[in-house]
């Protein structure tokens, strides 16, 4: 074969190999309007990871499956990491975090029937408040309760304590802004739309991440990708334009 056609060759798999797109895949739990496997994009938060792997030239695929296990497969290197997640130390033993993809906000839902006046944590004294066994909702609000300063009612999910506020068993349910909102809409309708109302004082306000499997070859050239997909989305403002789509912002 003629030294100029072989290069010719040579130079054209090379341009193939790197023009086609890695793939990866990430395991999340089920937390609608932000992860889902039957929203469209699989979320807004799916919609963003997706996306600022793909200005990366990377696709990514999903599995879901419930919280503690899409963390253990990704523990475990089945897949390449997962999202959404909180800081922690014991985490990171196992993976490493990306630049934040979005900031959770726990805002407090009331019926509007019994209003509900307050300033700061300690105002609440006195109130029976509704949480969702497993969840965390910031260090000063468990500090009340675990002091009985505040009563509380723990439920196994947020639809359960959205039946109770409507039904005035709890004077108030804190919850994640953008999952309280999207599950009064989709699933309690516009009469619960029309009961409830929001406080406007933020209760506990964290990022949260992307996780990738320290077991995952070339794990911080990847998760270095991610940021510069990110990165870009915000000088963009395509990231922003998301969040405000999808009323986050």
């Amino acid at each position: 074969m003629p030294r100029i056609l072989l290069f010719t060759l040579t130079l054209f798999f090379a341009a193939c190999s790197f023009a086609a797109p890695q793939e990866i895949e990430l395991a999340n739990g089920e937390w609608p309007p932000l992860l889902g496997a039957n929203l469209p994009q699989y979320g807004y938060a799916s919609q963003i990871v997706s996306r600022a792997f793909a200005l990366e030239n990377i696709q990514v695929k999903y599995q879901f499956y419930p919280w503690k296990r899409s963390l253990d497969v990704a523990r475990s290197g089945k897949v390449n990491g997962s999202l959404l997640w909180v800081d922690n130390a014991e985490r990171r033993q196992d993976f490493l975090y990306s630049d934040p993809v979005y900031r959770s906000k726990v805002v407090l839902f009331f019926h509007r029937d019994r209003p509900i006046y307050w300033s700061h944590l300690k105002d609440l004294k006195g109130h029976r408040l509704g949480l969702t066994h497993g969840y965390f909702y910031g260090e000063a609000l468990t500090q009340l309760i675990q002091s009985q300063q505040l009563q509380s009612d723990i439920g196994n999910n947020d639809a359960q304590n959205f039946a109770k506020l409507l039904a005035k068993r709890i004077d108030a349910f804190p919850c994640e802004e953008a999952v309280g909102m999207h599950l009064i809409r989709h699933n309690l309708g516009s009469k619960a739309l029309e009961q409830l109302n929001i406080s406007t004082q933020i209760i506990h306000e964290e990022p949260m991440y992307l996780l990738i499997s320290r077991k995952t070859p070339n794990a911080e050239l990847l998760l270095q990708r991610f940021n510069q997909g990110l990165a870009k989305m915000q000088a963009s403002g395509e990231l922003n334009a998301i969040l405000k789509a999808a009323q986050l912002r």
